[in-house]
């Protein structure tokens, strides 16, 4: 770890185990409910500002910075879900905000979202269709300056919490293919309303819910990003940041088993075997890596290049974390190590987390492939 993470961002691992230890672990026990006041206190100690310049009232810090903090949080709250809704709130600030905001929507929200006053959410999947492009119907409809949006967004990551929607509506077609534009659009906006929250199984307290849009009429001043090419600017890199951002929080989830695992051992009883020396030696070098691909895939977003190495690097995490899983299990099972609920919560929640847009991952793999061939 030491060629990436330097003296600061350390010191902000640190912090976060501090505040974690203090504020997260008493709110994040036994709740379904999601934490209002731990949120509050996350925004006052800068926790939601981080990835904010300081000129904005955030904590500063880059996208490794986010990454090492990520799993400082998971490692310490062993809440997945949680980590889940701060680091959205994080990706949707740093990257969506302040990297597609002009001036003066960058003035007038990112302030507020890095104190931690209002919570953003990004509206792109719809009931039945997901994200997939050719099947969005949210549409855009110039009007004079202002632009009227309706349709319906489903499965939005703290969307119960939102006061501002980023929302992607077809605002054209061209040759059979749908332009997107994105909007800001606030939450007390008339013809904004929320759906019933989600009664998700995993991933708790992390709230989701999906928005309807009546005849939502916002000034061209909301729009965020250039006409036409959301999807491309937005929405698609806006996956690959999710990837790369849970990576940090997989890992501190790892290491929780990890620690948690020889404890059960020697409690249990159970005779420290040279298959289970073995096996434990290969769960831990299996985490080291993938730790290591974290930081770096973290250190690749930092570099504002494109990196031919990318898509395979976001694959093998996903593999290998799987494969971390996977071992883990035939572990427990052949050596008869009984866990407790918050062991199977844990677990669940990781590989609920993996397997987000599996999809996607394997339209990527395929992709690669067909690259070697043409080169043949």
């Amino acid at each position: 770890m030491a060629m990436h993470l330097d003296e600061e961002r350390e010191k902000r691992q640190q912090q976060i185990d501090r505040f974690v230890k203090t504020e997260a672990a008493l709110s994040l026990s036994g709740t379904d409910e999601f934490p209002v006041a731990l949120w509050r206190k996350m925004g006052e100690s800068g926790l939601l500002g981080l990835g904010i310049p300081a000129a904005y009232g955030g904590s500063g810090g880059d996208w490794l910075s986010i990454q090492a903090a990520g799993e400082a949080f998971a490692r310490g709250s062993r809440n997945m879900g949680m980590a889940l809704s701060w680091l959205i709130h994080l990706i949707v600030c740093r990257f969506a905000v302040l990297g597609f905001g002009t001036s003066q929507q960058i003035e007038q929200w990112l302030p507020r979202l890095a104190a931690g006053e209002i919570t953003p959410s990004l509206a792109i999947s719809e009931p039945g269709t997901g994200a997939h492009p050719k099947y969005l119907r949210t549409s855009a409809f110039r009007e004079g300056e202002d632009w009227i949006l309706t349709g319906e967004k489903s499965f939005l990551t703290n969307g119960p919490l939102a006061s501002l929607f980023v929302v992607l509506a077809v605002s054209a077609t061209e040759g059979g293919k749908k332009q997107m534009t994105a909007f800001l659009v606030p939450r007390e906006t008339p013809g904004l309303s929320l759906t019933d929250p989600l009664r998700l199984d995993f991933l708790k307290p992390s709230p989701h819910c999906g928005i309807r849009l009546d005849a939502c009429r916002v000034s061209s001043e909301q729009m965020l990003g250039s006409q036409g090419d959301a999807f491309e600017r937005i929405s698609k890199p806006f996956r690959d940041m999710e990837d790369v951002m849970l990576m940090g929080p997989v890992a501190g989830g790892m290491q929780v088993q990890m620690v948690a695992l020889p404890v059960l051992i020697a409690g249990q009883g159970i005779g420290p075997t040279d298959d289970l020396k073995t096996a434990l030696g290969e769960l831990q070098f299996r985490l080291d890596a993938l730790r290591i691909l974290a930081y770096e895939a973290a250190a690749m977003l930092d570099s504002g290049r494109r990196h031919p190495e990318f898509p395979s690097l976001l694959l093998s995490f996903r593999s290998l974390a799987g494969q971390f899983q996977s071992r883990l299990a035939q572990v427990l099972d052949q050596s008869g190590i009984q866990t407790d609920p918050a062991w199977a919560t844990l677990a669940k929640d990781l590989t609920m987390t993996l397997g987000v847009a599996e999809h996607v991952a394997l339209i990527k793999q395929r992709k690669i492939g067909e690259a070697i061939l043409l080169k043949s």
